[in-house]
């Protein structure tokens, strides 16, 4: 989701005008919130999509180490899926939270 500022008729800041040089100075707070704020969604999706994959692999490890009635290993939850398609998600679900 991309943060949009209002549209509006401004005047351009003499921050955001290129100076010439390596030092550039920021944009207004405007452009300061909305640039942290698409930071945070960011990380904010990476989270969820971080804390959807735990949620399914401890599903997948929970019926797996009851059926087995023993501690399981990654191969163990690999190996649970009934079908080539289901073992290849949980591999790469696997290999997603361990990058």
């Amino acid at each position: 989701m991309r943060i949009r500022r209002p549209a509006r008729v401004r005047a351009l800041s003499q921050a955001r005008v290129r100076t010439p040089g390596p030092v550039r100075l920021p944009g207004d707070f405007l452009d300061e919130l909305a640039d942290e704020l698409e930071a945070s969604l960011q990380e904010s999706r990476q989270q969820a999509e971080r804390l959807a994959i735990l949620a399914e692999l401890l599903r997948v490890a929970t019926a797996t180490a009851r059926r087995l009635r023993r501690l399981v290993t990654v191969l163990d939850i690999v190996e649970s899926a009934d079908e080539g398609p289901q073992r290849e998600r949980l591999t790469e679900l696997v290999k997603r939270l361990r990058a």
